[in-house]
């Protein structure tokens, strides 16, 4: 899972391959953004057929913590 949600930052965010490391913080990149923020939500919902609470994703911080978040609440 992890593997995946770093790919698909790097695909949103049109990031070079291994630029994304599970630690880092998403919103701190410069290509994040509203579009970005929708992008990664519309692509959860395709990919793993679930909504992230807007007030959840908020607390969400590193590219791990999206991914524990998903892993611990995919049905």
């Amino acid at each position: 899972m992890l593997d995946n949600i770093i790919k698909m930052m790097e695909e949103i965010l049109e990031r070079d391959q291994d630029t994304v490391k599970e630690g880092d913080e998403f919103r701190e990149y410069d290509e994040w953004d509203s579009l970005a923020y929708l992008s990664v939500i519309a692509k959860i919902d395709e990919d793993y057929g679930m909504v992230i609470p807007r007030e959840d994703f908020q607390k969400l911080r590193t590219i791990r913590a999206l991914a524990e978040y998903l892993e611990a609440n995919n049905k």
